[in-house]
């Protein structure tokens, strides 16, 4: 396989496992303590992620900046980013919903990146890309924006939120953990991030009991193990081969994957607008990334240069 296809295939492996996790944290908060099921569901990816890591003799680093990053998306990421959404769902907020407005993440990756990352700056391609892509999320899901209430302001700005910190967390793994293996990095991060949410549970006073099977279990060992091992590890290599903004574009996708498996699973009747709203995603997408719409760009700026310095010239 080509590096093209490894990128293109990893893509659609992270916009399959993420768009199928949404529903996966309503069905396991509604069975487990908001934050309780969040610190099981990195407590069991962490765990694995070490155990392949000490089976597979990768290195722990030594420096301290490599611990500082691992520490700050630990924090960050999977404290800040999953336990406002963990809390969001459980608040109420319907898990398309919850898609919708997480899909903010790539402007917000973007904004990140510009500040952080000095090869990556905010353009006017990936604005409008951007822009056009979640104005397709949001054709698709207008029916549930429309119905959210005013009582769930609070749930839907914790989203919002949280989508914040997943940008920045996608920055940080892009710009500070290069030379830390995947392993060792998310499994060190997502146990700073399952012994923060637990601080969190206990904190709040949620009852800790062993959860139920299937109706408890079955959610963090799917989440655990697909949504956080298998999703990590791709979307760390995938970092290192794309920029930042550029894997944020799945959770553009991931909306769309919720909304196909409603209707492959949930007797959901499809409406036109969706066909159209995914259609408006993806051209967003392709604008925001694609060489070939940034070559046209340069191409077209490149000719007005010299019409504007001829206008500009004394007659």
């Amino acid at each position: 396989m080509n590096g093209r296809a490894a990128v293109g295939g990893t893509f659609a492996l992270l916009c399959g496992i993420w768009g199928s996790t949404w529903l996966a944290i309503k069905f396991g908060v509604e069975a487990v303590p908001t934050f309780l099921a969040a610190s099981l569901r990195f407590v069991l990816a962490a765990g694995v992620l070490l155990l392949l890591a000490a089976v597979l003799r990768r290195k722990i680093p030594r420096t301290r900046g490599a611990w500082a990053a691992i520490l700050f998306v630990g924090v960050v990421l999977f404290v800040g980013d999953y336990g406002l959404i963990y809390w969001a769902e459980a608040s109420g907020v319907a898990s398309g919903l919850t898609a919708v407005l997480f899909a903010t993440m790539p402007l917000q990756t973007a904004l990140a990146a510009h500040v952080l990352l000095r090869d990556e700056p905010f353009t006017l391609q990936k604005i409008l890309g951007t822009v056009v892509g979640f104005a397709g999320v949001v054709l698709i899901f207008r029916g549930e924006i429309g119905a959210a209430g005013a009582g769930l302001f609070f749930p839907l700005l914790a989203i919002v939120v949280a989508a914040s910190c997943g940008g920045l967390g996608t920055v940080a793994m892009k710009g500070w953990a290069r030379d830390i293996d995947s392993f060792v990095f998310n499994g060190f991060a997502m146990a700073t991030g399952a012994a923060g949410l637990a601080a969190i549970s206990l904190a709040t006073g949620e009852p800790w009991a062993i959860p139920s099977w299937p109706a408890g279990l079955a959610p963090i060992l799917y989440l655990g193990l697909v949504g956080s091992v298998v999703a990590f590890v791709a979307y760390h290599w995938l970092l290192h081969r794309v920029d930042a903004t550029t894997a944020s574009y799945v959770t553009l996708i991931t909306p769309i994957v919720a909304l196909f498996l409603g209707f492959a699973f949930a007797n959901e009747v499809p409406d036109p607008a969706d066909a159209l709203g995914t259609a408006v995603t993806l051209v967003g997408i392709y604008l925001a990334s694609s060489r070939r719409v940034t070559g046209w760009t340069r191409t077209a700026l490149a000719r007005s240069m010299p019409s504007e310095s001829r206008s500009d010239d004394p007659k």
